[in-house]
């Protein structure tokens, strides 16, 4: 928090590092499950999960 209310580059780098680690792991997740064959019972259960994150 400090780095963004020091208005520090820095901080939108890491933000911007940390996003991308949050999407590539779940676009992971959601091949592994497309793989898998169970793709629609985890989307059903990661959404909520998602929306609560917001």
């Amino acid at each position: 928090r400090h780095l963004f209310v020091a208005k520090e580059y820095l901080a939108k780098q890491i933000a911007s590092i940390h996003n991308l680690a949050f999407y590539l792991d779940l676009v992971r997740a959601a091949r592994e499950h497309i793989l898998a064959g169970d793709f629609y019972e985890w989307k059903d259960q990661v959404i909520p999960q998602l929306k609560q994150r917001l």
